[in-house]
C-alpha cells in the first residue's frame, strides 16, 4: 500500500498554493497598477495632442480666413488704382508726381485697413519680386523703387501665372513677423502690370486666432471634460475590478479553507481509528492470540484500504481532495469509484478545480448517504482530459422531484431538510465557476441516478 504522508501532504499544499495565490495576487494588483498608469499616462498625452492640434487648426484656419478677408481688400485696391497713371510710372520708374499720387491712393486703404504695409510690386524673369509703390508706416525708412521684397519665390511664381497668393507667417528682423497677400495688377488690356500686396502684421492674426479660440471655447471644454470623465470611468472601473478581485478571493479562500477543514477532520478521525485498531492488535499479541491477531489484520486490511492516486492525479491539490472525499465516503459506507487522467488540469485553477469537486462530490456524498433505494450506494467520478477540452462529472444514486430536478440550480435551493445560510449554494458556485471558463453543465437524472458532467 502506497500512501502518501496526509498531514505532510496537506502542509505542503497549503503553503505551496498559499505563497503561489499572494505571488499571482500581487502580481495581478501590480499589473493592474501599472496599466492603470500607462493608461492614465497614454490619455492624458492624446488628449494633450488633440487639444494641441485642434488649436494649432483653429489658428491656421484663422490664418487662411485673414488671408481671404485681406486679397479681398487688395482686390478691392486693385480694382479702383488709375492703370493708365500705373502704366505712365512704370515707364519712367522714377520718384515724381505720378509715383506720389500711387502712393496716396496706397495710403487710403493702409491704415483703415489695419494692414501693416500695402504696396505695388514688379515681376521679372527672377523669383525676386520688386517694390514699386507703397503706403507704409511713418516711423519705417522708406523703400528704394525696385527694392527687393520679401515674398517667397514660391508665391512669386503663382503670381506671374496671374493668381491670387497668401503666404505663411513670415520672420523678418527688420519689420517682424507678417503675413503677406497678393492679387494681380492688370493692365486696361488685361495685361501683367505687377502685384497689389498687402502685409498683416502677426499681432492681428494673433488677436484673430485668440478670438477665434475663444467662440470655439465650448468644443476644448467638451474635450476636456471628455477627458476628465474617461479618466474618472477608468478608474471607477479599477475599483470595480478590484472589489470583484476581492470578492472572488474571499470566496475561494472560504471555499478552500473550508475544504481543508474537512481534510484535516477527517484525517484526525482517520487517525484515531487507526490508534484503536493497533490498541486493540497489541492487546491480542500481548495476549498470543497470534491467529486472531492476523485475521483481525487482515480485516483491518479490507476495511480501511485507501487509493492511491498519487500516480493518477497530477495535481496535489486535486489528489489530497479525492483522498479526502474517499475516506468520508468509505466511513459512511459509500464506495466512490475514480476515472481520472494522468493530467495536471492547469488550465483551471487549483482553487476552482477546489470549487468544482468539494461540492459535487458534498452533493453526491449526502444524497447517497440518505438513498433508500435499490441500488448500490456507489458515486462515480470522471476527471478526464479529451481533446484539448476537460471533463468533470460526478454520478451518484439519488431521490430528486420533479420540482428538485426544476430547481436545483437555482440559488439558494436545496434538497437537505437543515437548512442554513451557506445551504443551497454549491451548484451555484459550479454555475458560477464553468461559466468563468466558458464551460457547459449538463445533468441527467435517469433510473434513481444523478450525473452532473462540466465541460471546460
Amino acid at each position: 500500500m502506497n500512501r502518501p504522508d496526509n498531514d505532510d501532504t496537506i502542509r505542503l499544499i497549503a503553503n505551496r498554493e498559499g505563497l503561489i495565490g499572494m505571488r499571482g495576487l500581487q502580481l495581478l494588483l501590480k499589473n493592474k497598477i501599472f496599466f492603470f498608469v500607462v493608461a492614465i499616462v497614454i490619455l492624458a498625452a492624446l488628449t494633450c495632442s488633440k487639444l494641441y492640434f485642434s488649436y494649432h487648426i483653429v489658428n491656421q484656419s484663422a490664418e487662411i480666413a485673414v488671408a481671404q478677408q485681406y486679397i479681398s481688400i487688395a482686390q478691392k485696391v486693385e480694382s479702383g488704382l488709375d492703370k493708365e497713371l500705373y502704366a505712365r510710372f512704370l515707364q519712367n520708374r522714377g520718384y515724381g508726381e505720378d509715383w506720389e499720387r500711387i502712393n496716396d491712393y496706397l495710403e487710403q486703404f493702409r491704415e483703415p485697413s489695419n494692414a501693416l504695409f500695402v504696396y505695388t510690386l514688379w515681376l521679372d524673369e527672377t523669383d525676386v519680386s520688386k517694390v514699386m509703390a507703397y503706403a507704409i508706416p511713418a516711423d519705417i525708412p522708406s523703400l528704394p523703387i525696385g527694392a527687393p521684397c520679401t515674398v517667397p519665390a514660391e508665391q512669386v511664381r503663382q503670381a506671374k501665372q496671374g493668381d491670387s497668393y497668401y503666404t505663411g507667417i513670415i520672420h523678418d528682423e527688420h519689420y517682424g513677423e507678417y503675413l503677406s497677400v497678393g492679387v494681380p495688377l492688370l493692365g486696361e488690356n488685361g495685361e501683367m502690370l505687377g502685384v497689389v500686396g498687402m502685409d498683416v502684421s502677426a499681432e492681428n492674426m494673433g488677436r484673430l486666432g485668440s478670438q477665434v479660440v475663444k467662440s470655439n471655447g465650448i468644443v476644448f471644454g467638451i474635450d476636456i471634460l471628455f477627458a476628465v470623465f474617461l479618466l474618472a470611468a477608468i478608474f471607477l472601473l479599477n475599483q470595480w475590478y478590484r472589489h470583484k478581485l476581492r470578492m472572488d478571493l474571499k470566496e475561494s479562500e472560504s471555499v478552500y479553507m473550508a475544504e481543508l477543514g474537512k481534510i484535516i477532520e477527517s484525517m484526525k478521525l482517520s487517525r484515531h481509528d487507526r490508534l484503536n485498531h493497533l490498541q486493540v492488535l497489541r492487546g491480542l499479541l500481548q495476549m498470543k492470540y497470534y491467529d486472531r491477531a492476523l485475521d483481525y489484520l487482515k480485516r483491518m486490511s479490507v476495511d480501511s484500504r485507501s487509493l492511491d492516486l498519487s500516480m493518477r492525479v497530477q495535481n496535489p491539490v486535486l489528489m489530497v481532495l479525492f483522498q479526502s472525499k474517499w475516506e468520508l465516503a468509505n466511513s459512511k459506507g459509500i464506495a466512490i469509484e475514480y476515472e481520472t487522467d494522468p493530467d495536471a488540469f492547469d488550465r483551471v485553477d487549483s482553487m476552482d478545480l477546489v470549487k468544482i469537486f468539494s461540492n459535487l462530490l458534498d452533493n453526491a456524498i449526502e444524497a447517497a448517504e440518505i438513498y433508500e433505494g435499490d441500488l448500490p450506494r456507489e458515486i462515480r467520478v470522471v476527471c478526464q482530459a479529451r481533446k484539448g477540452r476537460y471533463v468533470f462529472a460526478v454520478e451518484n444514486p439519488a431521490c430528486l422531484s420533479s420540482r428538485d430536478q426544476k430547481c436545483l440550480f437555482q440559488q439558494g435551493y436545496t434538497t437537505k431538510a437543515a437548512l442554513g445560510k451557506h445551504r443551497g449554494n454549491g451548484l451555484t458556485i459550479i454555475k458560477r465557476t464553468a461559466q468563468k471558463y466558458n464551460g457547459d453543465i449538463h445533468f441527467q437524472f435517469e433510473h434513481g441516478k444523478v450525473l452532473i458532467r462540466i465541460t471546460i
